[in-house]
């Protein structure tokens, strides 16, 4: 009964309820003063050697550093520190000065004689109204016995001197205010009321002791939201109530240990606090000590500080970094729990009998115990009939009674029966050979009251203990399809159907004929992530939740066509599954390897619980889980058992909205980093250079209790489709993304794994590099543009000039060489007629050379004239040209120019010459050896060109041979013209060039 009564036992503190921030998760000193917390959630915290911001994981410092881009003047911070709603603003006391700390610029404002505070700095405090007050001496400043405190308030940009007081020897100083706005000041000469306005109300001595020869009467003061007056005398110790209007005190809690200040938390405990001692007062007045608690967490010698944050966790400042301690109840109590921290009493099969009393296996102690109503605690002995003590060992881990209650059923040597007011087991031996004599062995027990059990298919047996009669499931079972390791049974809501869990091959949905209806396991479709099943729970809607051995949590659909997992990554706390029980139509809950949890069906949330919340141990039992008559939830793990009522448990607090910290990365246009520090200010729209190699968004969860549990998930809107975890990392990176609008989303979750109300969302631009932007394209566009123009305006120009050249050149040759050569044409024959026959034959060779010259002069000049360069003024010369050469020999010809599409096309002077070469070598040719009668000369234009004929009907072609250009000239002309040249000899003498244009 003793060691019952220990393991009874509940610890009204929980060593998970106490966390750690100290230098070696990255505090600037451990020696911390004060902390106070901003706008944002984020953490000030003052120590010795600077002030730190804290973010959850990062800290940024600020201290005299002359190298530190965060400098302040003064470092050493040792008094109060306090924020400033209404000028989003950390005051603080260093060194003696007071500074002020304006967190959107990383600016400090020291106040002086221009604020009239020339005076040293003794205290620092901010009044539930929010205005600043200080308490100042001027003891280095006038003569010693002289001196004063003086009480002031900041007032329109000074401080206002409301108050002085004599300073004595000793610097004794403490400022408190009631909810009536009353300021309460201790000095060593006692304690003064005043009004808001320093007006003097009345004066208290509410202790005297001696100090070092003196009397003192300083003692520190605490109103708490009722406005109950608390004090704490330096010459008794503890903690002391005084009514002001019977102006009496009462002991609220006696100790030795002098108390030095307190806190009032978000449930109304207050915590109070001395150079060692931490104490926590529940409304009832009941006190806890937590002091061993936190000594056992970290060595300190001196409590600085206490400090509430918006999430309700109390911080502790000492002299060797800071507690946190969680302050909200307890949401879970504990049964059967050891004194031994980590594994104690391991608790399966946990059930309920007919007098209400809950009983589980302490399988450690191989006992079963008992609580009963009335909260007594015992265990059954169990025994034979013949009175000899029986154990249960591991194998019987399910536990089960009859319809009456009054009998229960466990799996040992065989199947024991136990008479839960007796203890007297009867063991059915016969069935030895369906269990594993290694456990765990399942057992259910039907609606009817019949017991199924066995741990193969084989031996999968239906035993009615009323009746003494059973039968194998199923029969002519063969090894070869003999299904082993069935770990878990669920009677199905449809009649006769049981649902199976297996070690090795995933789930079977039976009936008690021996049939297998249904079959899930990672190779059917669909398909299971794991076939090692701890256990099933079938919902109302017909669908199965399912637990596996490291594969979390699946739901299969109640037409079994779609199974969804749920694992760690998705807010499960582990992925080992032992344990289910749903809470009405919205809600399961789910046991673990590591900690308990809630899963709302409807929004696919999980709510985490552990330790710290009052679990016993974060981890659970397979095959210990139950819900008794009363609707109370009953959770077995490796120290006791866990109890809630479902509807009494209070909701989780959502966590703090995600801050968004700010932006850092590199440019490699500067070549140089850069941090963009968005805490304090408001960001429309993040600009990302094209140089920006990569940029980093920093963000921050303000919920501080085991925040290295926070897990977030990130999404890039116009880059990713899909949600990244991102574990507990409070950043993300992105490496030279495309130019574009995005929108980055991040959404977090607590420790319980709570998610935020709000997903934090920040825009973000990348520009587009400068030869990509539009406006360049554009400039390109019309700097090529303007070329081109250029180009062509150059090329008309030199064109224009040409044309004039070649029209002056044509039109001297015409009019001036022409005439000479006319002229000397003339003057042949006019000599000829008085010449001598021997000199006729040559005056007839010089005017026959000076007419063949006019006409190639006239053939050249028509050429390059620039006023003759269309297709039909070449046509037109043709025709001269054969009328010229032809008609005179009698030959007719033709020329065919209906192809032509546009006569009026302009050819180039090069092409004119050498199309028309070719035409009158060809007609030369036929002049000087073709007997030709009739020419036909056509233009026939088709999709690839144009076919330039000069077909002849004469007949002498042995004799053909060319003179002057020639047909190898002609080829020539034709290459030049990029055309093909061919010589046809049937039915005359056919030169055909073929063009690669139209004309």
């Amino acid at each position: 009964m003793s060691l019952l009564f220990v393991c009874y036992s509940v610890y009204s503190q929980n060593p998970s309820q106490i966390d750690i921030l100290t230098t070696e998760d990255g505090l600037l000193f451990r020696d911390v003063s004060n902390i106070t917390q901003d706008n944002k959630g984020l953490l000030w915290i003052g120590t010795t050697q600077g002030l730190n911001r804290y973010d959850g994981q990062n800290f940024k410092v600020y201290n005299s550093d002359v190298s530190n881009p965060f400098f302040i003047e003064d470092d050493y911070i040792k008094w109060n520190m306090v924020y400033d709603d209404a000028t989003n603003s950390v005051w603080f006391s260093a060194n003696d000065k007071l500074f002020q700390l304006q967190i959107s610029t990383d600016s400090i404002i020291s106040y002086n004689e221009k604020q009239h505070l020339n005076d040293r700095m003794l205290g620092l405090y901010k009044a539930p109204d929010n205005s600043i007050w200080v308490v100042t001496d001027d003891y280095w400043q006038v003569k010693k016995e002289t001196s004063k405190l003086y009480l002031k308030r900041f007032e329109n940009g000074k401080f206002n001197t409301l108050s002085s007081v004599d300073r004595y020897k000793y610097v004794f100083n403490a400022l408190s205010f009631d909810t009536k706005g009353s300021v309460w000041w201790s000095t060593t000469n006692g304690t003064n009321k005043y009004n808001s306005n320093g007006e003097l109300l009345e004066s208290y001595i509410l202790d005297t002791y001696d100090w070092n020869g003196d009397l003192i009467n300083y003692v520190p003061n605490f109103f708490d939201s009722n406005n109950t007056h608390y004090y704490f005398p330096e010459s008794k110790g503890g903690i002391y109530i005084y009514n002001a209007l019977k102006k009496t005190s009462e002991t609220l809690f006696e100790t030795e240990k002098i108390i030095r200040r307190a806190i009032e938390d978000v449930d109304g405990n207050i915590w109070f606090a001395g150079d060692k001692t931490l104490y926590r007062m529940d409304k009832d007045r009941n006190f806890t000590d937590y002091t061993n608690l936190i000594k056992s967490k970290l060595d300190y010698s001196l409590i600085n500080n206490l400090f509430i944050d918006k999430s309700g966790l109390l911080w502790v400042a000492t002299d060797n970094g800071l507690f946190k301690v969680k302050t909200q109840k307890q949401l879970f109590s504990n049964l059967f729990k050891s004194t031994k921290e980590g594994w104690g009493n391991s608790m399966r099969g946990i059930f309920e009998d007919a007098d209400g009393r809950i009983f589980s296996l302490c399988e450690s102690k191989h006992q079963l115990w008992y609580k009963t109503k009335e909260g007594k605690i015992d265990s059954l002995p169990l025994k034979t009939k013949l009175g000899k003590p029986l154990t249960l060992m591991y194998e019987a881990s399910f536990i089960v009674t009859n319809s009456s209650k009054t009998k229960a059923f466990t799996i040992g040597s065989g199947i024991c029966e136990i008479d839960l007011k007796t203890g007297i087991t009867t063991v059915y031996n016969q069935f030895s050979i369906n269990n594993n004599i290694h456990g765990p062995n399942a057992l259910l027990r039907l609606h009817d009251g019949r017991l199924l059990f066995g741990f193969t298919q084989e031996y999968l047996t239906i035993f009615n203990p009323e009746t003494q009669e059973h039968q194998a499931v199923f029969n002519n079972q063969t090894i070869q399809n003999n299904i082993r390791g069935l770990k878990f049974f669920k009677e199905s809501k449809d009649e006769n159907h049981i649902w199976i869990g297996t070690s090795e091959n995933g789930i079977l949905k039976i009936d008690l004929n021996g049939n297998i209806i249904k079959m899930f396991n990672t190779k059917t479709t669909p398909q299971l992530v794991k076939d090692d099943v701890l256990c099933l729970e079938e919902d109302c809607d017909g669908s199965l939740w399912v637990g596996f051995y490291g594969g979390g949590l699946s739901h299969i659909s109640p037409d079994g066509k779609t199974i969804t997992s749920y694992k760690k990554a998705d807010g499960l706390p582990d992925d080992n599954v032992v344990g289910l029980l749903l809470e009405g139509d919205e809600k399961l809950w789910i046991s673990t390897y590591d900690g308990l949890s809630q899963f709302n069906k409807t929004t696919k949330e999980f709510q985490n619980f552990y330790s710290e919340d009052g679990l016993s141990h974060n981890e659970f039992n397979y095959s210990s889980f139950f819900k008794d008559s009363r609707g109370v939830f009953y959770f077995g793990g490796m120290n006791g058992i866990n109890v809630f009522n479902p509807k009494a448990l209070q909701e989780s607090v959502r966590p703090p909205d995600i801050q968004f910290l700010g932006i850092s990365g590199y440019n490699s246009r500067t070549n140089e980093s850069f941090v963009k520090d968005y805490a304090q200010k408001q960001l429309n729209n993040f600009i990302a250079s094209p140089y920006d190699q990569y940029f980093e968004v920093n963000w921050s969860l303000p919920s501080y209790f085991q925040n290295s549990k926070n897990i977030f998930s990130t999404q890039l809107e116009g880059f990713e489709n899909r949600w990244f975890y991102q574990g507990n990392a409070t950043s993300v990176r992105y490496n030279k993304l495309p130019a574009g609008d995005y929108v980055l989303k991040i959404k977090g979750a607590d420790s319980r794994g709570s998610e935020t109300a709000h997903i934090l969302s920040i825009p973000i631009t990348v520009k587009q590099i400068f030869y990509k932007r539009w406006w360049f394209i554009a400039l390109v566009i019309v700097a090529i543009s303007g070329m081109v123009y250029s180009a062509f305006r150059y090329r008309l120009k030199q064109a224009l000039a040409m044309e004039r050249l070649r029209t002056k050149i044509s039109s001297d040759l015409h009019d001036d060489v022409g005439s000479l050569l006319s002229g000397l044409a003339m003057q042949t024959e006019l000599m000829e007629i008085s010449a001598s026959e021997a000199d006729k034959f040559k005056l007839q060779k010089i005017a026959g050379i000076s007419r063949n010259a006019i006409s190639q002069m006239r053939d050249l000049v028509w050429s390059i004239d620039s006023r003759r360069e269309t297709v039909h003024d070449l046509i037109e010369r043709m025709h001269e040209l054969a009328e010229e050469l032809l008609l005179p020999k009698d030959i007719a010809f033709q020329i065919d120019s209906s192809s032509i599409k546009n006569p009026n096309k302009r050819l180039t002077a090069q092409t004119k010459q050498d199309l028309f070469l070719i035409y009158k070598e060809s007609i030369t040719n036929i002049l000087r050896h073709s007997d030709a009668t009739n020419v036909k000369i056509a233009f026939t234009n088709t999709s690839k060109g144009c076919v330039f004929t000069i077909q002849d009907n004469g007949s002498k072609k042995e004799c053909y041979k060319s003179t002057g250009l020639g047909l190898s000239n002609m080829a020539m002309r034709a290459e030049k013209l990029k055309g093909e040249l061919k010589f046809l000899k049937e039915n005359g003498f056919c030169v055909q060039l073929h063009l690669p244009f139209n004309m």
